[in-house]
């Protein structure tokens, strides 16, 4: 996979986790709030983090977010400062810039100012919560770059017992594992997803993948 260039702006629990994904996958990611404390918070798991503000064009272009190939604007409420934001992402000639919106208007005017692409939680939510309702073995699935989604899928039977190796999932299907999350000595675990790693019966795999690819997955894995 192709090392990308990405700054996270807003580091609510959406930005923070989208950070460290993409910083797991082995991107360059900047981390971008106002607030110290998010910073401090979100550095371990980033390239590197940086304390500005979204609504300062000088702040967020001493921070580095001009250099990003990819930018991403989740500002919360801030309906005012992620507009602003978005305007000078587009000035500083970032290539892609996803924003996240709070209400249809919202959105419709980050697509005229802009944005490449904008994200509505409530509708994108419903779309989820209906895919997990039809496909109950996958817990989770998120729109990712264009084209591929980041899935949470649980290990099906015929995987227990075999590597991530022995496994092939990259081979047979193109899926990528970023992450293995395990429920054990009472609490949930982050594995890294290291090719002598076994899995296990409970085991949820996080993969980045075409959408079509999971589904030949899916159902190579009948009665899960």
């Amino acid at each position: 996979m192709e090392r990308r260039r990405f700054a996270v702006i807003g580091l609510g629990s959406f930005g923070f986790h989208l950070a460290r994904y993409l910083y797991e996958m082995g991107h360059d990611v900047l981390a971008v709030d106002r607030n110290a404390r998010v910073v401090d918070a979100v550095e371990p798991f980033c390239s590197r983090a940086r304390v500005a503000d979204a609504s300062d064009k000088e702040d967020l272009e001493a921070a580095g977010v001009h250099n990003a190939e990819v930018a991403v604007v989740s500002l919360g409420t801030r309906i005012d400062s992620s507009i602003l934001a978005t305007l000078y992402l587009r000035e500083f000639g970032v290539g892609e810039i996803l924003v996240k919106a709070v209400s249809h208007d919202h959105a419709r005017i980050l697509d005229r100012i802009g944005a490449t692409e904008v994200i509505q939680p409530e509708r994108d939510m419903a779309v989820q919560v209906a895919q997990r309702l039809a496909e109950p073995d996958v817990l989770d699935r998120l729109p990712f770059l264009e084209g591929y989604v980041l899935v949470e899928i649980r290990a099906p039977q015929g995987l227990w017992g075999r590597t991530l190796a022995q496994a092939h999932l990259r081979r047979r299907w193109k899926l990528s594992v970023v992450q293995v999350r395990r429920w054990e000595g009472g609490r949930e675990q982050a594995l890294f997803a290291s090719p002598d790693l076994e899995l296990r019966q409970g085991d949820v795999l996080v993969v980045l993948a075409k959408p079509g690819d999971v589904e030949r997955f899916r159902k190579d894995h009948p009665g899960r």
